[in-house]
């Protein structure tokens, strides 16, 4: 009988209740599956649960968002075991990219059906991301999100953020270097895939299996055209402009002269500078 490592996370935007566990549950009995349940309680525990792991599950099933999919990633490192998604988070982003249905049970038919495919890794250093990473007002916005955060996060809890960070309006420069050339911009996002959350999709055409990253520089600071960069993403816009600059690359260097936030897959990861790599096709997620 397989076995499987269920991971739900309460502090998801729609958290998996014991109600919905005790469903899941059922669903994969009734397929011949055999599931362990780890319950999270913060930022960190589906981690520890999964770097700490020594059964041979036949796959990690993650019922929460793209955060927690990051901490299984990085607990991962190393280890080629598939990752199924139950969608329970607030964008959901990457299920959305792997077409991954927000029904529980459609969800569980495909991560018993087994099909696997190979996705490019993004490295911050040593920490691992599946969606992009970026540096500028979006990483500002984020580390203030999760400042004091306390309860499941929803796109309401990014409003007010969004104003402050706007309303304060500072956008320090970033030095960012690929393929030995230097660039300077105020927002930075080095992408593995087109969405970054909600309706923005700052690189519409973006591969999570191509090897490489796609690189958008927004080079002027200022709210107006913070505002305008914004739009653009929102209406999927892949035009270079005199104020934008798109690049393929799998080698990033970001830099700068005072401290500018930094985040990877919706969580933040402290500040510039960052050396960003590819590991093409280094994990495996369970897919339609």
């Amino acid at each position: 009988m397989p076995s499987y490592l269920l991971i739900t996370n309460p502090f998801s935007g729609h958290g998996f209740r014991e109600k919905h566990i005790d469903k899941a549950v059922a669903l994969f009995s009734a397929r011949g599956a055999r599931v362990e349940v780890v319950r999270t309680r913060g930022p960190g525990d589906a981690y520890r649960a999964v770097a700490a792991m020594t059964g041979g599950y036949k796959a990690i099933v993650v019922a929460g968002g793209d955060g927690t999919i990051n901490e299984v990633i990085n607990a991962l490192e190393g280890r080629r075991i598939p990752i199924g998604i139950v969608p329970r988070g607030t964008a959901n982003v990457l299920a959305h990219e792997l077409e991954i249905p927000r029904n529980s049970r459609r969800a569980i038919d495909i991560i018993v059906q087994g099909k696997e495919l190979l996705l490019d890794v993004g490295m911050a250093g040593e920490r691992r991301f599946m969606l992009l990473a970026s540096a500028g007002y979006d990483a500002q916005v984020v580390a203030e999100v999760h400042r004091g955060r306390t309860r499941p996060l929803n796109y309401a809890a990014f409003a007010l953020p969004i104003w402050r960070m706007f309303k304060k309006g500072k956008f320090p420069e970033i030095t960012v270097e690929i393929h030995g050339r230097e660039y300077v911009c105020r927002h930075v996002v080095v992408a593995n895939v087109p969405r970054s959350g909600g309706p923005l999709c700052p690189v519409p055409h973006a591969i999570y299996n191509d090897g490489q990253f796609d690189v958008v520089m927004y080079l002027r600071g200022g709210r107006w055209n913070m505002l305008r960069y914004g739009m653009l993403a929102i209406r999927r816009s892949d035009k270079a402009a005199d104020d934008i600059i798109r690049m393929r690359c799998d080698h990033v260097v970001l830099s700068s002269q005072e401290p500018v936030p930094f985040q990877c897959d919706g969580d933040p990861v402290g500040v510039l500078p960052q050396t960003l790599d590819i590991k093409p096709d280094n994990a495996a997620f369970l897919v339609p």
